[in-house]
């Protein structure tokens, strides 16, 4: 492994960040096992490179950190969102049976 294969591995991981970030923005479902898988092979591959070779990937493992904690960000917003208007249909399903017990006593 040299270092140019894996900017390009590294390229590849930021391209499949980025497109979650997209389907994240779009409301789409958002797989992350694969971006999981290609990180643990990124991470396992900047092991392998030489000791002088790994200060030149640096920068680029930063820009990867800032991309996933941005991806992180959003999904917890995200996540947040999703458990209002779950709380937000409990309350209105809570509220129906209500009624609906209480035209049932009428």
């Amino acid at each position: 492994m040299n270092v140019e294969q894996f900017k390009n591995d590294l390229k590849r991981v930021l391209s499949l960040v980025a497109a979650s970030q997209r389907f994240l923005e779009q409301g789409k479902v958002v797989e992350l096992t694969a971006l999981e898988s290609k990180i643990a092979d990124l991470c396992a591959e900047a092991k392998n490179l030489a000791v002088e070779d790994r200060s030149q990937i640096v920068p680029h493992l930063a820009a990867l950190q800032n991309d996933l904690a941005e991806l992180e960000n959003s999904m917890r917003a995200e996540h947040g969102n999703l458990q209002r208007q779950l709380k937000g249909l409990s309350n209105n399903t809570q509220a129906l049976n209500a009624y609906a017990q209480a035209a049932r006593t009428r």
